[in-house]
């Protein structure tokens, strides 16, 4: 369950194109800035576009913490009130 459903669906389906993978990890190889996020984590698990899902998310570097704010609301929105 979800506390914000429609919010969620909503995020994943702006980010769906067809031929990739709305949930893709961040490519090998990828320059991204050294800054940490925070120790945060989230594990999303379902289906979407009737393909399964089970991935991670993390704040470790600039990319993973693009890539998390990308999926707000589906993820929380870290340091907003009431959220961690």
């Amino acid at each position: 369950s979800h506390p914000d459903p429609a919010g969620a669906c909503a995020v994943a389906e702006r980010d769906t194109r067809w031929g990739q993978d709305t949930f893709a990890p961040v490519p090998e190889g990828s320059l991204c800035t050294m800054q940490y996020g925070g120790p945060a984590t989230a594990h999303v698990t379902g289906v979407w576009a009737g393909r399964p899902v089970d991935v991670t998310y993390d704040r470790r570097d600039g990319c993973e913490i693009s890539r998390w704010n990308r999926m707000v609301p589906l993820l929380p929105e870290v340091g907003a009130p009431g959220r961690s």
